[in-house]
């Protein structure tokens, strides 16, 4: 009976859809909601409005770029109180770099290559 009760509470939870942002800690994502809102200022207009949420991501399977549905759960955190729903879409950029690790190029790669590449001037007066 009380199994039934809690199916019924957590049907009626609310999904939210958004972009993961961020993935700076295990487990933990930032993700990004663009909700549209009618602005009643001075000259009547559609806006958008976006928010911010910590999502729990307990088996790490959502990346930087990726399409998620969360929903509501008992905080986790001081900021956490969402959990992964599922994941819509990958980010096709991140899917082809782990597919492809001889792309992925490093900080420290790129300062080389600026340098090299750098072409060498010499003054007119010291040829």
């Amino acid at each position: 009976m009380i199994s039934k009760i809690f199916e019924i509470v957590h049907k009626h939870q609310k999904i939210i859809s958004g972009v993961c942002i961020s993935k700076t800690h295990s487990k933990t994502a930032m993700c990004q909601v663009k909700k549209l809102y009618f602005d009643k200022g001075k000259y009547s207009s559609l806006a958008y409005k976006t928010t911010k949420y910590m999502i729990h991501d307990p088996e790490d399977i959502c990346s930087v770029g990726d399409q998620v549905h969360f929903k509501e759960c008992a905080p986790i955190s001081k900021r956490k109180a969402h959990v992964v729903e599922k994941v819509v879409r990958k980010n096709p950029v991140t899917e082809f770099l782990r597919k492809n690790p001889q792309y992925i190029v490093t900080p420290k790669e790129i300062i080389e290559r600026k340098e090299n590449d750098k072409i060498k001037y010499t003054h007119i007066v010291d040829l």
